[in-house]
Order: C-alpha cells, then structure tokens, then sequence
C-alpha cells in the first residue's frame, strides 16, 4: 500500500483533531461540573440520569403533599381539641345545674352560656383552612353546618394526599361522624348538637331530671371526640415516618445522581493536563512531518 504526503497530512490532521475534541470536552467537564452535558456525551448514563431526576421530582411533590397534609391534620386536630374543651365546660355546668336546688335567675344564666357554648361547637365544625372547610367532605366549599339548627350538610367523604406511590393519606375528618353521631343524627353514634338543645329544653322547663338525662351522653360525645382526635394523631405521625422516609430516599437519589453526573475535579485536570501536552507534542511532530517531501528520501 503507497502513503502518500496527503495520507500521512490526513492521519495527524485526525489524530490532533480526536485530541482537540478530547481537550474541549474536559475543559467543558471542568467550566461545568458535570460529566454528562448532552445525551450523547453518555447514553446509559443520561437514561439513568433522566429516570432518576424523574424519582426526585416525585419525592419533591411528596413531600409537599405530606407538608400540607400534616397542616391540615394540625387544624383539624386544633379544632378537635377546642371541641373537647367545650364539652369538658358543658358537662361541668350540666352538673351544676342537674341540682334541683337552682333557681330560675341561675338556670336562665346557665342556659345563656349554654347557647354560647352550642354555638362555638357549631363554629368548630364549620373551621377553615386555606379556603376550605376541614369537616365538609368533598362539598368543601360552603359551611357544613348550620349556623341556627347544627345541620350538616357536607358529604362524608375524605380528601386524601399522596404521601408515597399509590398511597394514600385522608388530611380531613368527617363532621358527620364527629358532631352528628351519623346520618340520621344519632344513628351511629352522639348527635352533641342535639344534646345542647335537649339541655336547653329541660333548662327551660326547670326539668333537673332531663339535664341529668343528658349527664352520660356528653361522656359519650367526649368519647367520640377523642376517638377523632387519636385518628388525627395516628395519621399525622404516619405524615411524620413518610417525611422521613421521603428525606432519605431523596438524599439517595441525588447521591447516585451526583455520582453519574459530577465529575471529579483532580481527575478532570490532571486529564485535561495530559492532553494540553499531547496536543502541543502532536503539533510540534505535525510540524516536522509536514517538511518532509519525496526529495528528502531521494537523497
């Protein structure tokens, strides 16, 4: 096979372009920080990469999910508790005023603050976070209940949050089951608006024996309250383990991202190093080559 000048021109026009390639992609490794800027630069890599970036931005939403959720849970929880503290007033002035030894002045006090106390439960009920109402079911937009009578009129469903693949978390309670003992009220457990209004009925008719009546089922209706609340409480710490997982699998993730991504800054420079040097050898040597004719092997 006859190499010609053209040959020999070609092949280190070649070899100092591979070099020169090489020598930019280091120094855009080094500018950068990353090994894989385009596709091309490492297929297997980048569709690792892209899989995994794709896993981050899921524990990213995540996370804000178990973030809102555990928000909602604390208002929905803070109101449970407010509740309790007025069924805890309600049943200590039942008691006082379960005496027949009252007076008509102290039962008229008495029903006044019970109205007071009806209302605040009522209000508990209707309690809203970030624009919707935490007890209201899916019809979270208005009011579940009524102002006047205690009504409920919200649906018993329960919003849920994504906390990890396909599970789920509810971040609301049912005001029917917590205040209205179910629909009908009563039918599956305290109707503690209804108690309110039987208290005032019997205040009113000066009727001892209808308070005292009602004495058991505040009991039951303080139960039923704690049962929502250490159903709040179980889900909220499920939040608190499904953070803390989340937080570790993110951390992984972007470990492994970083090591099939950044480069490593002594091995980048001592490489780019390395073919700086080849570089200006094979120019040097391109040089020499190149005044080499026919006539020099002819002498």
């Amino acid at each position: 096979m006859r190499v010609t000048q053209n040959t020999s021109a070609n092949q280190v026009l070649a070899s100092l372009q591979t070099i020169l390639k090489r020598q930019q992609t280091l120094q855009q490794q080094a500018a950068t920080g990353v090994k894989v800027n385009n596709p091309g630069d490492d297929p297997v890599a980048t569709q690792q990469i892209l899989h995994l970036k794709s896993l981050s931005a899921a524990s990213d939403q995540f996370t804000r999910n178990i973030t809102n959720g555990t928000s909602t849970l604390t208002v929905v929880e803070s109101a449970m508790a407010s509740m309790g503290d007025v069924l805890a007033r309600t049943k200590e002035l039942a008691i006082g005023m379960s005496s027949d030894t009252n007076n008509a002045q102290s039962r008229a006090a008495a029903a006044k603050e019970f109205e007071q106390l009806r209302s605040q439960f009522i209000s508990l009920g209707n309690t809203e976070f970030n624009g919707k109402f935490v007890f209201g079911g899916f019809k979270n937009d208005t009011a579940p209940f009524d102002l006047t009578t205690g009504a409920f009129s919200g649906t018993n469903d329960d919003i849920k949050v994504e906390i990890a693949r396909d599970s789920f978390v509810p971040t609301t309670y049912s005001g029917e089951t917590l205040v209205s003992g179910g629909t009908p009220p009563g039918s599956t457990g305290v109707d503690i608006v209804g108690i309110f209004d039987n208290i005032a009925t019997a205040l009113a008719a000066g009727n001892s024996a209808g308070i005292r009546a009602e004495l058991g089922k505040i009991d039951d209706a303080q139960a039923q309250v704690m049962a929502g609340r250490a159903e709040i409480g179980a889900r909220m710490n499920r939040l608190t383990s499904a953070s803390s997982v989340n937080d570790d699998m993110k951390l992984s993730i972007t470990q492994v991202v970083a090591g099939l991504q950044d480069v490593d800054y002594a091995q980048v420079i001592s490489d780019l190093t390395k073919q700086e040097n080849a570089f200006q050898t094979a120019v040097a040597a391109s040089a020499k080559i190149s005044q080499i004719s026919l006539l020099d092997y002819l002498r």
